[in-house]
């Protein structure tokens, strides 16, 4: 990323001693007043340090506190923060008034992206419309959960997906229709979801022509889910993602997944109930289970954990990305979120695998630009969009 500032020399000039101790350090003050103009040198690092904000997306409360500064070599300049130096270009120039710096990231330059994931997002068409790029529906949510299904929803809406739809029961619709702008929300009549037949037939007539459904972010655990689940994946036609509560009411029984390529999300825990294996016995062999799991049920897997496994019992994809600070409320339901974006455009295994990718290289950037302890689940969704361009 690029930053770049402005600033008048003059409006340094005027400001206080007590105001120039607060942004520059005593060895930038020092350097400054070594100069013939000291004004324009302390104007040139001024505006250095905003573009170095803005490169990095930092708050300002990084120059107030000295948290950056301009040093120089044979005057060139060069910069640290927190005191540690950062990979960047910079440079500062002067015009009459004004002072003028440019900061440029080299971070992002060392993220080098595999080959099996660069070309998997197609290029939009310059003739397109929104239908082009799916209905997504997403079925969840219950009463103190209404942000796993909007975190979920907001991520497939960053990715790309045309138009998404929350489809979740009345005690929480009303939160969510002020919450959200675009997606669209559509309320069933129960207060947390269960199955009955009322219930069922108002789902499928909300399903009637969406490409993709996403189940179970903030669900709840009615013991009538599994039914309601196992008559959803036989009457819908679109691809289907499965996560967290949706996961934990399909381990009753498994048969309900008899459809080919659904994708399942779960974490080692989840994955201990659908499995029947301990999770020691899981991390013995976490590739060699995950594989025959997903070849004893013809569904896509993927095991959450430090390295993500995506399997469809043949292909196999290992995730390297990611970070501690990704281990937060949340982050689940904006990975299901990602892959249900993308589910339109692609195929379920490379939609897994790529969407994976994406909210670990968003995961990443977060705790490059922050910091891994202030990482939350809509910080991934924010930075999804530097993710994809990196893809670019």
């Amino acid at each position: 990323m690029i930053g770049i500032d402005i600033i008048s020399i003059h409006k340094i000039k005027e400001k206080s001693e007590e105001f120039l101790k607060k942004v520059f350090s005593e060895d930038e003050i020092n350097y400054a007043f070594k100069k013939e103009n000291p004004y324009q040198t302390l104007a040139g690092i001024y505006a250095l340090k905003e573009s170095v904000i803005k490169a990095y997306s930092l708050s300002l409360s990084y120059i107030k506190n000295l948290r950056i500064e301009v040093k120089h070599e044979s005057n060139i300049p060069y910069v640290l923060i927190d005191g540690k130096l950062i990979d960047s270009d910079v440079s500062i120039s002067h015009d009459e008034d004004m002072a003028i710096a440019i900061c440029i990231n080299n971070d992002e330059k060392k993220i080098k992206i595999p080959d099996e994931i660069k070309n998997l997002l197609p290029k939009r068409k310059k003739f397109s419309h929104k239908g082009d790029y799916g209905k997504v529906a997403i079925l969840g949510g219950s009463e103190g959960m209404a942000g796993s299904c909007y975190l979920a929803s907001s991520a497939a809406l960053r990715v790309g997906a045309g138009l998404v739809y929350l489809l979740v029961p009345s005690s929480i619709s009303e939160i969510l229709q002020i919450k959200s702008c675009e997606q669209i929300i559509k309320t069933i009549d129960s207060y947390n979801l269960k199955y009955n037949k009322l219930i069922f037939k108002q789902i499928l007539g909300y399903l009637d022509d969406k490409n993709v459904l996403a189940i179970g972010p903030g669900m709840g655990q009615d013991p009538s889910l599994n039914e309601l689940i196992g008559n959803v994946i036989d009457s819908f036609d679109g691809k289907i993602i499965i996560d967290a509560d949706g996961l934990n009411a399909v381990a009753k029984d498994k048969s309900v997944l008899h459809k080919k390529n659904i994708i399942l999300t779960p974490h080692l825990k989840e994955f201990s109930r659908l499995s029947g294996l301990s999770i020691s016995e899981i991390n013995a062999d976490r590739i060699g289970n995950a594989k025959d799991f997903a070849n004893k049920f013809g569904i896509i897997l993927v095991l959450k954990s430090e390295e993500t496994i995506v399997t469809d019992g043949n292909e196999l994809y290992i995730n390297k990305l990611g970070n501690p600070g990704m281990a937060t409320a949340g982050s689940g339901d904006v990975l299901t979120g990602i892959i249900s974006g993308l589910l339109p455009i692609l195929e379920e295994f490379d939609a897994a695998r790529l969407g994976v990718y994406l909210h670990s290289l968003a995961g990443d950037l977060v705790s490059a630009y922050l910091c891994e302890e202030s990482l939350i689940a809509s910080d991934i969704i924010a930075y999804l969009p530097k993710a994809i361009r990196l893809l670019r």
